[in-house]
């Protein structure tokens, strides 16, 4: 049986609604603080529903761009190819994991809730993808990952419309297949 060139899974019906949902949710409450600062006096409030009413504005704003960016996408979170692997349901944006530079695959335990695991990539070269990731905020999160399960590339099926299982019989395949294909080279 032939393997496709490449395995998606997509995010979950559950994630889709919640962003969509928080898009919707957002935006009321950003209109509805602003339209009731605008009757307001000044000490009487109006700042603090000013600062509201921005604020789930610009979450507005972000919630918007991830849905549309996902919605191109077609909701495909996880990429696994014969070059490696890309998973942007994590908000990540470290690019593909390259097969080349995983050494190991590991399961682990996620340290906050023991019922749920994550697929674990050793790569050589941790602070290279550390390092591609432009965000401050996510960088440390992906240092911290590094800490703690000793790779920053940690995979989850939390978010994607699949199993644990499942998600980890793609990513074993994927690798054993490029180690095969690489060991014969």
């Amino acid at each position: 049986m032939e393997t496709p060139s490449v395995t998606t899974f997509k995010l979950s019906r559950h994630k889709k609604r919640g962003l969509f949902l928080t898009t919707i949710l957002s935006a009321l409450i950003g209109t509805g603080a602003l339209y009731a600062a605008d009757g307001l006096q000044y000490g009487e409030g109006r700042f603090v529903f000013i600062a509201i009413g921005v604020f789930a504005l610009l979450t507005t704003f972000f919630c918007f761009i991830s849905y549309s960016f996902l919605t191109r996408e077609s909701f495909k979170a996880i990429y696994i190819s014969e070059e490696g692997i890309n998973d942007i349901s994590t908000g990540n944006r470290i690019g593909t994991i390259l097969w080349k530079d995983v050494d190991s695959i590991k399961i682990m335990d996620d340290i906050s809730n023991l019922k749920r695991k994550y697929i674990v990539l050793k790569v050589r070269n941790p602070n290279e993808y550390i390092d591609r990731e432009p965000t401050r905020s996510k960088k440390r999160s992906l240092e911290l990952r590094l800490q703690y399960y000793g790779s920053p590339i940690c995979i989850s099926s939390r978010a994607l419309d699949c199993t644990f299982e499942e998600l980890k019989q793609a990513v074993f395949d994927r690798y054993d297949l490029y180690k095969a294909s690489h060991k014969e080279a």
